[in-house]
Protein backbone atom coordinates (compact mmCIF):
# COMPACT_ATOMS: atom_id res chain seq x y z
CA UNK A 1 0.00 0.00 0.00
CA UNK A 2 1.33 3.37 -1.06
CA UNK A 3 1.16 5.96 2.10
CA UNK A 4 2.40 10.05 1.97
CA UNK A 5 3.84 10.85 5.68
CA UNK A 6 3.15 14.16 6.51
CA UNK A 7 5.31 16.23 9.85
CA UNK A 8 2.98 18.80 10.92
CA UNK A 9 5.08 21.10 13.97
CA UNK A 10 2.55 23.25 16.14
CA UNK A 11 3.33 25.21 18.82
CA UNK A 12 3.41 22.77 21.60
CA UNK A 13 4.00 19.63 19.83
CA UNK A 14 4.77 17.94 16.73
CA UNK A 15 2.78 15.00 14.46
CA UNK A 16 3.49 12.41 12.15
CA UNK A 17 0.77 10.95 10.66
CA UNK A 18 0.64 8.33 7.28
CA UNK A 19 -2.07 9.02 5.00
CA UNK A 20 -2.94 6.53 2.17
CA UNK A 21 -3.92 7.32 -1.53
CA UNK A 22 -7.68 8.61 -0.06
CA UNK A 23 -6.02 10.92 2.64
CA UNK A 24 -7.23 8.36 5.67
CA UNK A 25 -5.16 8.30 8.29
CA UNK A 26 -3.16 5.14 8.77
CA UNK A 27 -1.09 5.78 11.94
CA UNK A 28 -0.45 9.11 13.60
CA UNK A 29 2.19 9.41 16.22
CA UNK A 30 2.87 12.77 18.25
CA UNK A 31 5.71 14.26 20.37
CA UNK A 32 5.16 17.58 22.76
CA UNK A 33 7.34 20.50 22.96
CA UNK A 34 6.94 22.48 25.91
CA UNK A 35 8.09 26.19 25.49
CA UNK A 36 10.23 27.72 27.89
CA UNK A 37 8.07 31.09 29.24
CA UNK A 38 11.17 32.31 30.59
CA UNK A 39 9.45 35.78 31.68
CA UNK A 40 6.69 38.31 30.53
CA UNK A 41 8.44 38.27 26.86
CA UNK A 42 10.79 35.74 25.99
CA UNK A 43 9.22 32.40 24.66
CA UNK A 44 12.11 29.50 23.97
CA UNK A 45 12.09 25.93 22.55
CA UNK A 46 15.32 24.01 23.40
CA UNK A 47 16.90 23.33 19.36
CA UNK A 48 18.48 19.96 20.40
CA UNK A 49 15.10 18.82 22.02
CA UNK A 50 13.13 19.42 19.36
CA UNK A 51 15.67 17.49 17.02
CA UNK A 52 15.72 14.65 19.21
CA UNK A 53 11.65 14.65 19.01
CA UNK A 54 11.66 14.84 15.48
CA UNK A 55 14.02 11.55 15.34
CA UNK A 56 11.97 9.57 17.57
CA UNK A 57 9.03 10.68 15.24
CA UNK A 58 10.54 9.58 12.45
CA UNK A 59 11.49 6.08 14.02
CA UNK A 60 8.04 5.35 15.24
CA UNK A 61 6.72 6.40 11.99
CA UNK A 62 9.45 4.09 10.02
CA UNK A 63 8.57 1.01 12.36
CA UNK A 64 4.78 1.28 11.34
CA UNK A 65 5.35 1.25 7.56
CA UNK A 66 8.21 -1.23 7.78
CA UNK A 67 5.60 -3.53 9.68
CA UNK A 68 2.64 -2.97 7.57
CA UNK A 69 4.93 -3.08 4.28
CA UNK A 70 3.71 0.86 3.26
CA UNK A 71 5.79 2.14 0.50
CA UNK A 72 6.16 5.86 1.45
CA UNK A 73 6.21 8.10 -2.05
CA UNK A 74 7.45 11.60 0.02
CA UNK A 75 7.24 12.77 3.44
CA UNK A 76 5.18 15.94 3.49
CA UNK A 77 6.25 19.23 5.81
CA UNK A 78 4.33 21.65 7.21
CA UNK A 79 5.01 23.77 10.25
CA UNK A 80 3.65 26.74 12.90
CA UNK A 81 5.30 29.83 11.43
CA UNK A 82 7.74 32.65 12.59
CA UNK A 83 9.44 31.21 14.57
CA UNK A 84 13.79 31.77 13.83
CA UNK A 85 16.10 29.34 15.11
CA UNK A 86 19.99 30.14 14.41
CA UNK A 87 22.32 27.42 13.13
CA UNK A 88 25.71 26.61 11.71
CA UNK A 89 26.33 25.50 8.60
CA UNK A 90 25.74 21.81 9.85
CA UNK A 91 22.33 22.71 10.94
CA UNK A 92 23.20 22.63 14.71
CA UNK A 93 21.13 24.90 17.11
CA UNK A 94 23.27 28.21 18.42
CA UNK A 95 21.00 28.92 21.01
CA UNK A 96 17.07 28.02 22.12
CA UNK A 97 14.95 28.75 19.05
CA UNK A 98 13.09 32.00 19.31
CA UNK A 99 9.16 31.19 18.76
CA UNK A 100 6.90 32.89 16.82
CA UNK A 101 4.59 34.26 19.93
CA UNK A 102 7.95 35.70 21.76
CA UNK A 103 7.11 39.38 22.30
CA UNK A 104 10.90 40.86 23.48
CA UNK A 105 11.13 42.61 20.03
CA UNK A 106 8.51 45.02 20.51
CA UNK A 107 10.78 47.62 21.20
CA UNK A 108 12.49 47.15 17.69
CA UNK A 109 9.23 47.07 16.29
CA UNK A 110 8.46 50.86 17.62
CA UNK A 111 11.64 51.59 16.50
CA UNK A 112 10.70 50.18 12.61
CA UNK A 113 7.49 51.80 12.80
CA UNK A 114 8.39 54.41 10.29
CA UNK A 115 8.71 51.94 7.24
CA UNK A 116 5.72 50.05 8.59
CA UNK A 117 3.44 51.39 5.52
CA UNK A 118 5.74 50.75 2.53
CA UNK A 119 7.30 47.19 4.11
CA UNK A 120 3.11 46.25 4.02
CA UNK A 121 2.82 46.85 1.02
CA UNK A 122 6.03 44.89 -0.42
CA UNK A 123 5.35 42.21 2.17
CA UNK A 124 1.74 42.09 2.88
CA UNK A 125 2.83 41.94 6.84
CA UNK A 126 2.53 44.61 9.29
CA UNK A 127 5.43 44.89 11.69
CA UNK A 128 5.02 42.42 14.27
CA UNK A 129 6.83 40.55 17.20
CA UNK A 130 5.41 37.49 16.02
CA UNK A 131 7.00 37.54 12.78
CA UNK A 132 10.54 36.46 11.58
CA UNK A 133 12.31 39.30 10.29
CA UNK A 134 12.50 41.07 13.47
CA UNK A 135 13.43 38.65 15.64
CA UNK A 136 16.32 38.53 13.29
CA UNK A 137 17.40 42.11 13.85
CA UNK A 138 17.17 41.10 17.60
CA UNK A 139 19.83 38.60 16.93
CA UNK A 140 21.70 40.67 15.36
CA UNK A 141 21.85 43.22 18.11
CA UNK A 142 21.64 42.23 20.46
CA UNK A 143 23.08 38.35 20.74
CA UNK A 144 26.11 39.34 18.63
CA UNK A 145 28.21 36.32 19.47
CA UNK A 146 25.53 33.83 18.44
CA UNK A 147 24.97 36.09 15.60
CA UNK A 148 28.51 35.59 14.27
CA UNK A 149 28.72 32.04 14.31
CA UNK A 150 25.22 31.97 12.44
CA UNK A 151 25.46 30.29 9.12
CA UNK A 152 21.27 30.16 8.30
CA UNK A 153 18.36 32.03 10.48
CA UNK A 154 15.32 29.15 9.92
CA UNK A 155 12.19 28.86 11.02
CA UNK A 156 10.70 25.33 12.14
CA UNK A 157 10.05 24.39 9.09
CA UNK A 158 13.50 24.94 7.62
CA UNK A 159 15.13 23.04 10.37
CA UNK A 160 12.87 19.62 9.79
CA UNK A 161 13.45 19.87 5.91
CA UNK A 162 17.38 20.35 6.49
CA UNK A 163 17.35 17.21 8.59
CA UNK A 164 15.52 14.92 6.43
CA UNK A 165 17.60 15.85 3.30
CA UNK A 166 20.26 18.45 4.26
CA UNK A 167 19.05 21.44 2.15
CA UNK A 168 18.39 25.03 3.21
CA UNK A 169 15.22 25.20 1.35
CA UNK A 170 12.00 26.74 1.94
CA UNK A 171 8.64 27.67 0.11
CA UNK A 172 6.91 31.00 -0.81
CA UNK A 173 4.24 30.21 1.44
CA UNK A 174 6.45 29.97 4.66
CA UNK A 175 8.46 32.65 3.34
CA UNK A 176 5.78 35.21 3.23
CA UNK A 177 5.32 34.75 6.90
CA UNK A 178 9.08 36.70 7.49
CA UNK A 179 8.28 40.36 6.69
CA UNK A 180 11.09 39.49 3.69
CA UNK A 181 9.50 38.22 1.11
CA UNK A 182 7.92 40.21 -1.89
CA UNK A 183 4.56 39.07 -2.29
CA UNK A 184 4.34 40.38 -6.40
CA UNK A 185 7.70 38.53 -7.04
CA UNK A 186 8.12 35.96 -4.58
CA UNK A 187 11.71 36.69 -4.30
CA UNK A 188 13.98 38.05 -1.15
CA UNK A 189 13.19 41.34 -1.40
CA UNK A 190 16.34 43.72 -1.17
CA UNK A 191 14.50 46.95 0.65
CA UNK A 192 13.30 44.73 2.86
CA UNK A 193 16.72 43.09 4.14
CA UNK A 194 17.79 46.50 4.45
CA UNK A 195 14.92 47.22 6.50
CA UNK A 196 15.42 44.54 9.03
CA UNK A 197 19.30 44.20 8.31
CA UNK A 198 19.40 40.77 7.43
CA UNK A 199 21.94 39.07 4.97
CA UNK A 200 20.38 36.96 2.05
CA UNK A 201 23.27 34.39 3.20
CA UNK A 202 20.99 33.84 6.45
CA UNK A 203 17.98 32.90 4.14
CA UNK A 204 16.76 29.28 2.83
CA UNK A 205 16.86 29.07 -1.22
CA UNK A 206 13.30 30.15 -2.74
CA UNK A 207 11.16 27.09 -4.12
CA UNK A 208 7.21 27.40 -4.95
CA UNK A 209 4.80 25.60 -2.23
CA UNK A 210 4.58 22.02 -3.12
CA UNK A 211 8.04 21.56 -4.19
CA UNK A 212 10.50 18.48 -3.76
CA UNK A 213 13.33 20.00 -1.84
CA UNK A 214 15.47 16.89 -1.86
CA UNK A 215 15.72 13.30 -0.89
CA UNK A 216 16.21 11.83 2.93
CA UNK A 217 20.09 11.37 3.54
CA UNK A 218 21.79 8.21 3.87
CA UNK A 219 22.02 9.48 7.75
CA UNK A 220 18.88 9.79 8.39
CA UNK A 221 18.47 6.42 7.25
CA UNK A 222 20.57 5.43 9.78
CA UNK A 223 19.35 7.37 12.09
CA UNK A 224 15.63 6.63 11.41
CA UNK A 225 15.37 3.18 9.06
CA UNK A 226 13.72 5.23 6.53
CA UNK A 227 15.22 4.76 3.11
CA UNK A 228 17.47 6.77 1.09
CA UNK A 229 16.09 9.81 -0.96
CA UNK A 230 12.45 9.70 -0.16
CA UNK A 231 11.14 12.87 -1.56
CA UNK A 232 10.80 15.46 1.10
CA UNK A 233 8.19 17.93 0.21
CA UNK A 234 7.76 21.66 1.48
CA UNK A 235 4.02 21.92 1.78
CA UNK A 236 3.96 25.39 3.39
CA UNK A 237 2.86 27.12 6.17
CA UNK A 238 0.26 25.54 8.83
CA UNK A 239 -2.74 27.77 8.23
CA UNK A 240 -2.34 28.28 4.27
CA UNK A 241 -2.24 23.94 4.53
CA UNK A 242 -5.01 24.45 7.18
CA UNK A 243 -7.18 25.91 4.74
CA UNK A 244 -6.02 23.94 1.66
CA UNK A 245 -7.39 20.65 4.30
CA UNK A 246 -11.00 21.83 4.30
CA UNK A 247 -11.21 23.08 0.98
CA UNK A 248 -10.56 26.66 0.80
CA UNK A 249 -9.57 27.19 -3.08
CA UNK A 250 -12.37 30.21 -4.17
CA UNK A 251 -13.69 32.80 -2.81
CA UNK A 252 -16.48 33.42 -0.38
CA UNK A 253 -15.46 30.68 1.60
CA UNK A 254 -13.17 31.03 4.63
CA UNK A 255 -11.13 28.86 7.51
CA UNK A 256 -11.18 29.60 10.70
CA UNK A 257 -8.62 26.92 13.20
CA UNK A 258 -8.86 27.72 16.77
CA UNK A 259 -5.31 26.33 18.08
CA UNK A 260 -2.77 28.14 20.72
CA UNK A 261 -4.11 30.80 18.37
CA UNK A 262 -6.87 31.30 16.04
CA UNK A 263 -6.53 32.24 12.05
CA UNK A 264 -9.29 33.76 9.53
CA UNK A 265 -8.26 32.31 5.99
CA UNK A 266 -9.88 33.71 2.81
CA UNK A 267 -8.62 32.73 -0.55
CA UNK A 268 -7.70 35.02 -3.46
CA UNK A 269 -6.13 34.43 -7.04
CA UNK A 270 -3.93 37.86 -6.55
CA UNK A 271 -1.93 39.84 -3.76
CA UNK A 272 -5.12 42.13 -1.79
CA UNK A 273 -3.63 44.55 1.01
CA UNK A 274 -5.74 46.89 3.31
CA UNK A 275 -5.64 50.35 3.55
CA UNK A 276 -5.95 50.23 7.25
CA UNK A 277 -3.55 47.15 7.40
CA UNK A 278 -6.19 45.04 9.41
CA UNK A 279 -5.51 41.79 7.76
CA UNK A 280 -2.52 39.78 6.33
CA UNK A 281 -1.48 38.42 2.79
CA UNK A 282 0.46 35.81 2.36
CA UNK A 283 1.28 33.47 -0.35
CA UNK A 284 -0.81 30.24 -0.22
CA UNK A 285 -0.33 26.56 -0.15
CA UNK A 286 -1.47 26.27 -3.75
CA UNK A 287 1.49 28.02 -6.09
CA UNK A 288 0.34 30.85 -7.73
CA UNK A 289 -2.46 31.67 -4.98
CA UNK A 290 -2.66 34.16 -1.60
CA UNK A 291 -4.46 33.65 1.08
CA UNK A 292 -5.72 36.81 3.34
CA UNK A 293 -5.45 36.18 6.82
CA UNK A 294 -6.71 38.10 9.95
CA UNK A 295 -4.86 36.27 13.31
CA UNK A 296 -5.48 35.96 16.88
CA UNK A 297 -2.63 35.54 18.96
CA UNK A 298 -4.94 33.77 22.66
CA UNK A 299 -8.12 32.11 22.11
CA UNK A 300 -7.34 28.40 22.60
CA UNK A 301 -4.77 29.07 24.78
CA UNK A 302 -6.66 31.18 27.22
CA UNK A 303 -8.96 28.56 27.45
CA UNK A 304 -6.49 26.26 28.41
CA UNK A 305 -4.79 29.00 30.49
CA UNK A 306 -8.58 29.00 32.38
CA UNK A 307 -8.89 25.19 32.67
CA UNK A 308 -5.20 24.80 34.26
CA UNK A 309 -5.66 27.84 36.85
CA UNK A 310 -9.66 26.78 37.50
CA UNK A 311 -10.02 23.07 36.99
CA UNK A 312 -6.82 21.96 37.72
CA UNK A 313 -5.67 20.15 34.46
CA UNK A 314 -5.55 20.95 30.92
CA UNK A 315 -5.33 19.25 27.51
CA UNK A 316 -7.54 16.39 27.08
CA UNK A 317 -8.24 15.75 30.99
CA UNK A 318 -11.33 15.03 32.35
CA UNK A 319 -11.65 18.12 33.62
CA UNK A 320 -12.27 19.75 29.96
CA UNK A 321 -15.63 17.44 29.70
CA UNK A 322 -16.02 19.77 33.29
CA UNK A 323 -15.53 22.78 31.59
CA UNK A 324 -17.57 22.00 28.76
CA UNK A 325 -20.68 21.00 30.73
CA UNK A 326 -20.04 24.34 33.02
CA UNK A 327 -20.44 26.60 30.13
CA UNK A 328 -23.31 24.61 28.91
CA UNK A 329 -24.96 25.78 32.64
CA UNK A 330 -24.35 29.58 32.19
CA UNK A 331 -26.83 31.69 30.25
CA UNK A 332 -25.66 33.38 26.49
CA UNK A 333 -24.03 36.06 27.65
CA UNK A 334 -22.33 34.39 30.66
CA UNK A 335 -24.75 36.56 33.06
CA UNK A 336 -22.86 39.97 32.32
CA UNK A 337 -19.32 39.01 31.98
CA UNK A 338 -16.89 40.21 29.23
CA UNK A 339 -13.77 38.85 28.27
CA UNK A 340 -11.14 40.61 25.84
CA UNK A 341 -8.94 38.07 25.24
CA UNK A 342 -5.87 39.79 24.59
CA UNK A 343 -3.27 38.11 27.16
CA UNK A 344 -0.43 38.26 24.75
CA UNK A 345 -1.49 41.01 23.19
CA UNK A 346 -4.12 41.38 20.41
CA UNK A 347 -3.83 40.70 16.67
CA UNK A 348 -6.19 41.37 13.94
CA UNK A 349 -8.26 43.93 14.08
CA UNK A 350 -6.31 45.82 16.25
CA UNK A 351 -2.76 45.07 16.04
CA UNK A 352 -1.64 46.11 19.90
CA UNK A 353 1.03 44.07 21.27
CA UNK A 354 0.38 45.87 24.50
CA UNK A 355 -3.15 45.52 25.22
CA UNK A 356 -4.28 42.94 28.00
CA UNK A 357 -6.62 40.39 29.22
CA UNK A 358 -9.55 42.26 30.51
CA UNK A 359 -12.64 40.25 32.53
CA UNK A 360 -15.00 42.71 32.98
CA UNK A 361 -18.44 43.01 35.44
CA UNK A 362 -17.28 40.81 37.84
CA UNK A 363 -19.94 40.21 40.53
CA UNK A 364 -19.78 38.12 43.95
CA UNK A 365 -22.76 35.89 42.19
CA UNK A 366 -19.95 35.02 39.15
CA UNK A 367 -19.21 31.80 38.86
CA UNK A 368 -16.55 29.91 36.94
CA UNK A 369 -18.98 28.68 34.70
CA UNK A 370 -19.45 32.11 33.97
CA UNK A 371 -16.28 33.06 33.50
CA UNK A 372 -15.77 29.97 31.42
CA UNK A 373 -18.66 30.83 29.20
CA UNK A 374 -17.07 34.25 28.59
CA UNK A 375 -14.04 33.29 27.73
CA UNK A 376 -15.49 30.90 24.92
CA UNK A 377 -17.91 34.22 24.08
CA UNK A 378 -14.56 36.87 23.92
CA UNK A 379 -12.99 34.66 21.51
CA UNK A 380 -15.69 34.43 19.04
CA UNK A 381 -16.64 37.70 19.29
CA UNK A 382 -13.36 38.68 18.22
CA UNK A 383 -12.78 36.55 15.74
CA UNK A 384 -16.94 37.46 14.17
CA UNK A 385 -15.21 41.04 13.65
CA UNK A 386 -12.54 39.77 11.08
CA UNK A 387 -15.33 37.99 9.69
CA UNK A 388 -17.19 40.88 9.26
CA UNK A 389 -13.97 42.46 7.70
CA UNK A 390 -13.75 39.75 5.00
CA UNK A 391 -17.44 40.20 4.21
CA UNK A 392 -16.36 43.83 3.53
CA UNK A 393 -14.00 42.72 0.85
CA UNK A 394 -15.24 40.08 -0.29
CA UNK A 395 -19.18 40.58 -0.19
CA UNK A 396 -21.30 37.73 1.11
CA UNK A 397 -19.51 34.93 2.49
CA UNK A 398 -21.21 31.75 1.80
CA UNK A 399 -19.62 29.23 4.93
CA UNK A 400 -17.15 29.71 7.34
CA UNK A 401 -14.77 25.78 7.68
CA UNK A 402 -13.69 25.63 11.32
CA UNK A 403 -11.02 23.50 12.65
CA UNK A 404 -8.53 23.01 15.51
CA UNK A 405 -8.93 21.39 19.13
CA UNK A 406 -11.58 23.45 20.39
CA UNK A 407 -13.80 22.03 17.45
CA UNK A 408 -14.70 19.26 19.64
CA UNK A 409 -16.91 21.49 21.31
CA UNK A 410 -20.12 21.39 19.33
CA UNK A 411 -21.41 24.44 21.77
CA UNK A 412 -18.66 26.24 20.48
CA UNK A 413 -19.20 25.24 16.87
CA UNK A 414 -22.77 26.86 17.13
CA UNK A 415 -21.68 29.18 18.88
CA UNK A 416 -19.29 30.31 15.92
CA UNK A 417 -22.34 29.76 13.53
CA UNK A 418 -25.07 32.07 15.82
CA UNK A 419 -22.18 35.24 16.45
CA UNK A 420 -21.38 35.47 12.67
CA UNK A 421 -24.64 34.77 10.88
CA UNK A 422 -23.79 32.18 8.66
CA UNK A 423 -23.47 28.54 8.41
CA UNK A 424 -20.31 26.82 9.86
CA UNK A 425 -19.02 23.94 9.03
CA UNK A 426 -16.96 20.90 10.74
CA UNK A 427 -15.33 18.50 8.87
CA UNK A 428 -15.13 14.43 10.02
CA UNK A 429 -10.91 14.46 9.44
CA UNK A 430 -10.24 17.03 12.30
CA UNK A 431 -6.14 16.68 10.79
CA UNK A 432 -7.04 19.71 8.45
CA UNK A 433 -3.36 20.96 8.21
CA UNK A 434 -2.16 17.82 7.77
CA UNK A 435 -4.34 16.96 5.24
CA UNK A 436 -3.74 19.94 3.21
CA UNK A 437 -0.17 18.78 3.56
CA UNK A 438 -0.90 15.20 2.17
CA UNK A 439 -3.12 17.00 -0.93
CA UNK A 440 0.33 19.11 -1.50
CA UNK A 441 2.09 15.91 -1.91
CA UNK A 442 -0.66 13.97 -3.51
CA UNK A 443 -0.43 16.51 -6.44
CA UNK A 444 3.49 16.79 -6.10
CA UNK A 445 3.26 12.92 -6.30
CA UNK A 446 1.00 12.40 -9.23
CA UNK A 447 -1.32 10.76 -7.26
CA UNK A 448 -3.99 13.29 -8.42
CA UNK A 449 -3.86 15.70 -11.20
CA UNK A 450 -5.60 18.97 -8.93
CA UNK A 451 -5.61 19.96 -5.63
CA UNK A 452 -9.49 20.09 -6.22
CA UNK A 453 -9.31 16.49 -7.05
CA UNK A 454 -7.16 15.35 -4.09
CA UNK A 455 -9.73 17.22 -2.01
CA UNK A 456 -12.97 15.26 -3.64
CA UNK A 457 -10.97 12.14 -3.01
CA UNK A 458 -11.20 12.40 0.90
CA UNK A 459 -14.58 13.71 1.02
CA UNK A 460 -17.81 11.74 1.63
CA UNK A 461 -21.42 12.20 2.21
CA UNK A 462 -20.88 12.13 5.85
CA UNK A 463 -17.86 14.34 5.94
CA UNK A 464 -19.24 17.46 7.10
CA UNK A 465 -21.67 18.92 10.13
CA UNK A 466 -23.00 21.93 9.57
CA UNK A 467 -24.19 24.49 11.89
CA UNK A 468 -26.94 26.92 11.38
CA UNK A 469 -27.03 30.77 13.15
CA UNK A 470 -29.97 31.41 15.24
CA UNK A 471 -30.99 34.38 14.53
CA UNK A 472 -32.73 35.59 17.70
CA UNK A 473 -28.79 34.63 19.10
CA UNK A 474 -27.30 36.42 16.01
CA UNK A 475 -29.25 39.81 17.45
CA UNK A 476 -28.15 38.96 20.62
CA UNK A 477 -24.50 39.02 20.65
CA UNK A 478 -24.32 41.93 18.01
CA UNK A 479 -25.77 43.72 20.77
CA UNK A 480 -23.10 42.30 23.45
CA UNK A 481 -20.02 42.84 20.93
CA UNK A 482 -21.26 46.22 20.41
CA UNK A 483 -20.60 46.51 24.14
CA UNK A 484 -17.56 44.72 24.09
CA UNK A 485 -15.92 46.76 21.68
CA UNK A 486 -17.52 50.24 23.80
CA UNK A 487 -15.27 48.30 26.40
CA UNK A 488 -12.58 47.94 24.06
CA UNK A 489 -12.74 51.90 23.14
CA UNK A 490 -12.54 52.92 26.23
CA UNK A 491 -9.46 51.33 27.44
CA UNK A 492 -7.69 52.33 24.93
CA UNK A 493 -8.27 56.05 26.00
CA UNK A 494 -8.13 55.60 29.32
CA UNK A 495 -4.55 54.42 28.54
CA UNK A 496 -3.71 56.92 25.61
CA UNK A 497 -4.84 59.36 28.50
CA UNK A 498 -2.35 58.03 30.84
CA UNK A 499 0.58 57.80 28.00
CA UNK A 500 -0.07 61.46 27.67
CA UNK A 501 0.09 62.06 31.33
CA UNK A 502 3.27 60.02 32.02
CA UNK A 503 4.58 61.73 29.09
CA UNK A 504 4.20 65.42 30.32
CA UNK A 505 5.48 64.39 33.44
CA UNK A 506 8.82 63.03 32.23
CA UNK A 507 9.03 66.47 30.58
CA UNK A 508 8.55 68.46 33.30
Amino acid sequence: MESILTIDVGSTSMRAIHHDSKGEVLHKCRRGMIPDYRNDTSVELDGHQFLAGLLSLLKESYAYANEKSLDVLAISVTSQRSSVAPVNAQGEPLMPFITWHDKRTVPLCKELQPYEEKVYRVTGLRISPVLSAVKMAWLRKEQPEVYKKTAKMLGFQDVVIYKLCGQFVTDHSLASNTNLLNLQSCEWDPEMLDIFSVKRSHLCDLVPPGSVCGGTTNDLQNLTGIPENTPVVSAGGDQQCSALGVGIMSEGKLKCTTGTGSYLIAHTDSPMIDEQRRFLCKVGAIPGTYNLEAGMLTTGTVYRWFLEQFYGEGGDSPEVDVINREVLSSPPGANGVILLPHFEGSGAPHWNPNDNGIFYRMKLSTTRADMARAVLEGIVMEMGENISLFKEKFGQISKVYVSGGMTKFSAYNQLQSDIYGVNVVLNSNRESTSLGAWISAAVTCGLYATYEEAFQATQSPESETQFSPDYEMKRFYQSLNSERKRLYQAIQSMEMDQHKGSYKNNLA
